[in-house]
């Protein structure tokens, strides 16, 4: 993940994050849930969700099932949820 003032990209996933501009600082937009504006640590949160639900080389073992849960409290969703709306987004055309 790359984290910088105004965006957060990742190299997993075609998933970002960016700052609005003309917000206040701590609006920020996530590409996987552009109807919510979100906190910088929010952003952080939903790309690493995104990053450790795509990876399929990582292991699904207690400490990233843990990261998952994590990542998902900070944005106040459900892992499955999270789950369904990525899996929407992939079988987009």
């Amino acid at each position: 993940m790359y984290v910088c003032d105004w965006s957060i990209t990742s190299a997993v996933v075609g998933e970002f994050a960016e700052r609005l501009p003309g917000h206040k600082e701590t609006d920020w937009r996530v590409s996987w849930l552009p109807d919510r504006l979100l906190t910088r640590t929010q952003a952080i949160a939903a790309i690493e969700l995104v990053e450790l639900l795509y990876d399929t080389g990582r292991p699904a073992d207690a400490g990233v099932q843990a990261r998952v849960a994590a990542a998902a409290a900070e944005l106040g969703i459900r892992p499955i949820d999270v789950a369904a709306t990525l899996s929407a987004r992939r079988d987009r055309p």
